[in-house]
């Protein structure tokens, strides 16, 4: 760990010293102009240079600031670098990414410039010419969304004092708050106060004479810089044709529970009975409505409901209690065994290894807690949620007879993507730590993280891959709800972004079904469809589009996307919009001042 650590702080020495004219092997270079807020008592804009190269590699992302700004630049870099290559349909892995910074003094750090170095990356990937009098600010989030920034007026400013014609901000902050310092004196004192008020930019750009467009996504500001768009193909998405794949699941999970139902009501009391009754019914009605997956979903929550009541009401004494450790540990043991030595990975089965092997080795992490724990009925809680992990982990692999034909994948490179997963997993979380995401989701991203280090170290590749992108779901996700108040605009809002991811999955299933049978995504499509809760709908339809790419990179199955003309501008110059304002603080992101929502851990792991 401590080479590898100084291999990438020498590497890091090294493109520091680059200058944005030097000459790389097959390189594609992309020079724009980005906004920022200089660093200062005084709010004031700044135009910074950003020249992003692409050279053939293996996925790795270099930056260069000059003068320095703060870490969160290194995480808008490879952020866009990763947005970029997903948009694209490009494997992130076949190439190195360069970003030079350069500003004329030093520039707050922030999130900002992550839709323009997103812009620069396409560009750069597809040889686009960029327009010199665009200019643009906003974050990117992983599904090409553009996020809230602060210091829009001061930006604008420095836009429209280098040429800007058109200045594109995230939709939403049309209207903006800036709080200016007002001295009053009274005498022969002075008093100063903080005085707050809204600034509408597009009006303000109409003074400085510039077009200042709300844009939403990194395709309509590709527009408006090179006059292309991503062509994305037009696929229809039918859940009904994988029933009988989710069917097999549901049957073996319902079958398993009706078995161990017979045994709890012999020894349980009457409420809890009643407990586990009502979860049962819960999934028999979804089995009758063809929700098999979040059947398999219920009868899983049920079966350690009632798995812990065997427990605690046949294991009398210390030694029954360590033979079924002993025989979880065995099975867990032989489990990871079969998993780690299988030779017979390939395109379709990449994603049934994945989920068996996360599931075991979320076994063994709650065996540990089992053992760890000093309370008895806690002991016997986990040791329950350890077991039929197991279980489930089996079920899946029992899916392994579906396939009819496979396409082998080397576990060398299995065990490279996986690697590149999991770094990006961990730089994705001190990124949305960074710029104040969720918590919770951020919380739940390490436990992933935690899961992938483990898998990897075991030669669980397929599960590492697969858990390092749910960390990077759960963290992305946590970024996008910066700001968003738990209001009746802030559920329009959300409510807005899950029938986009809802699409957003239809769209990577579509594409991945002409290559690859998609069950693992359409599995979390599904639960996300029957889902109550919306924030964990949106998580799981963009956990399903997220699992469906990377399945189709594994398989290298996934079509790199065309670029289509477009009339410029693509957008009406100024159009309304119902999103809630936001408010900006000089001199630093408006993400510091936004409220996160308070949603709670709604993304649990439910998932059989």
């Amino acid at each position: 760990m401590k080479l590898r650590l100084s291999v990438l702080f020498l590497a890091a020495l090294f493109i520091l010293a680059i200058p944005a004219n030097a000459q790389f092997v097959n390189e594609s270079k992309v020079t724009i102009k980005a906004v920022a807020v200089r660093s200062g008592a005084e709010p004031q804009g700044a135009v910074i240079n950003i020249t992003v190269i692409v050279t053939p590699g293996n996925g790795k992302v270099f930056v260069s600031t000059i003068p320095y700004t703060e870490i969160d630049m290194q995480g808008s870099a490879q952020l866009a670098a990763l947005t970029a290559c997903d948009l694209l349909g490009v494997d992130f892995m076949c190439h190195d990414f360069f970003y030079i910074i350069e500003a004329d003094a030093p520039i707050v750090g922030g999130p900002s410039a992550g839709g323009v170095m997103c812009v620069a990356t396409i560009a750069a990937l597809k040889n686009l010419s960029i327009k010199n009098d665009v200019f643009m600010t906003g974050m990117i989030y992983p599904d090409g969304f553009i996020g809230p920034v602060g210091g829009i007026p001061y930006k604008l400013e420095a836009a429209a004092n280098n040429g800007a014609k058109y200045f594109l901000i995230p939709k939403g902050q049309r209207v903006v708050y800036v709080q200016e310092k007002k001295e009053e004196r009274i005498g022969p004192f002075i008093r100063i106060s903080i005085v707050t008020k809204p600034v509408d930019v597009v009006e303000y750009g109409k003074q400085l004479g510039v077009d200042v467009v709300e844009v939403e996504t990194v395709e309509q500001a590709l527009a408006y810089y090179t006059g292309y768009t991503i062509e994305k193909p037009k696929l229809t998405f039918n859940l009904t044709k994988y029933s009988n794949i989710m069917l097999r699941l549901a049957d073996k999970m319902k079958g398993d529970a009706t078995s161990l139902f017979e045994q709890v009501k012999k020894i349980a009391k009457d409420d809890e009975i009643e407990r586990i009754q009502k979860i049962i019914d819960e999934a028999e009605e979804n089995y009758k409505e063809g929700n098999y997956y979040t059947s398999t979903s219920k009868y899983f929550v049920a079966k350690i409901e009632m798995r812990y009541l065997l427990y605690k009401h046949t294991i009398t004494n210390d030694e029954e209690l360590s033979d079924e450790f002993d025989r979880i540990e065995k099975d867990i043991e032989n489990l990871e065994e079969y998993l780690k030595n299988s030779n017979s990975i390939g395109v379709e089965s990449f994603q049934l290894y994945g989920a068996a092997e996360e599931r075991v080795s979320l076994a063994e992490e709650y065996l540990k807690k089992a053992e760890m724990s000093t309370n008895r009925d806690k002991a016997l809680e986990y040791l329950a949620y350890a077991r039929e992990r197991v279980e489930s982990a089996r079920v899946w692999l029992s899916l392994l007879s579906t396939i009819k034909e496979d396409v082998p994948i080397g576990r060398d490179e299995l065990k490279r993507r996986s690697q590149l997963y999991l770094s990006q997993a961990e730089s994705m979380i001190v990124y949305a730590k960074t710029i104040g995401g969720q918590p919770d989701l951020i919380d739940e991203a390490s436990d992933d993280v935690t899961v992938a280090k483990t898998q990897l170290d075991e030669g669980m590749y397929c599960g590492a891959a697969i858990s390092s992108m749910e960390a990077i779901t759960k963290a992305s996700l946590s970024i996008e709800l910066i700001g968003v108040e738990y209001t009746r605009a802030g559920r329009g809002l959300i409510e807005a972004k899950v029938e986009t991811a809802k699409k957003s999955a239809e769209s990577a299933i579509s594409e991945l079904e002409q290559f690859v049978t998609p069950i693992l995504p359409v599995a979390y499509y599904e639960f996300a469809k029957t889902n109550e809760e919306t924030i964990a709908k949106l998580a799981y339809y963009k956990l399903s589009e997220r699992i469906a790419k990377l399945i189709g990179v594994v398989a290298k199955s996934y079509a790199e996307k065309e670029l289509v003309e477009v009339e410029h501008p693509p957008l009406p110059a100024h159009h309304t919009t119902s999103l809630p304002r936001v408010y900006e603080v000089p001199a630093f992101q408006a993400i510091a001042a936004l409220a996160a929502i308070t949603a709670g851990a709604v993304f649990r792991r439910v998932k059989k």
